[in-house]
């Protein structure tokens, strides 16, 4: 999958490694990544355009618009308008203008309301809310499950790789694992993981 993350990234003036650090990743997957030989998850994509500050769309080179402006009425009915005719979708605007328009529709609700000069667009604007409700939420729990993954993972590479006071089970061991968890399942696994944890400790060398 194409995209401009390498663009993007080189803009900022970060190398591979820093970026990664910010963002809780392994360099080498951002490579990948960059280099389309991998295609990352949507919420990772979303947090790239969120931190890059562009539109999901431009970040994919899906559109050539990085974003669109919506720091006066006329810019933001703008928008709204596009909206409502699908002419663009949500994933054309960045986090930061999607939050921005919300607080500009909520800050025009009588408008929007029965009555209003901007009614015929209710049903866009309420929708528009509520998507934004959900995006915001959502991206939360993503980012806090992806970096706690991440942090796991390093920990299973500093116990494999580093520690040297590590006398657990060796890299062939833990393949042989996921491999036969992979093949009983979630259940039975998570049943011999209980099993593990009532077997004594083993004896110290003396």
């Amino acid at each position: 999958m194409e995209n401009r993350i390498a663009e993007l990234r080189k803009e900022k003036g970060l190398t591979l490694k820093q970026l990664g650090e910010i963002l809780g990743v392994r360099d080498s997957t951002l490579s990948q990544y960059e280099t389309g030989k991998r295609n990352p998850q949507l919420g990772f994509l979303q947090e790239l355009s969120d931190f890059f500050g562009v539109s999901l769309e431009y970040l994919t080179k899906n559109s050539n618009e990085r974003d669109y402006d919506v720091n006066d009425d006329e810019k933001a009915l703008f928008v709204i308008q596009k909206l409502d005719s699908n002419e663009i979708s949500y994933f054309d605007l960045s986090k930061n203008n999607l939050v921005d328009l919300a607080i500009w529709v909520i800050s025009k609700t009588e408008e929007f309301n029965k009555g209003g000069k901007l009614n015929r667009y209710f049903d866009t604007a309420n929708n528009f809310i509520r998507h934004v409700n959900n995006e915001l939420d959502t991206m939360k729990w993503y980012t806090e499950t992806r970096r706690q993954e991440h942090n796991n993972i390093e920990k299973i590479y500093e116990k494999l790789a580093l520690d040297e006071d590590y006398y657990g089970a060796g890299h062939k061991q833990v393949l042989e694992f996921m491999e036969q968890s992979e093949r009983i399942g979630y259940e039975a696994t998570d049943k011999v993981l209980e099993y593990m944890k009532t077997l004594p400790d083993a004896p110290e060398e003396e």
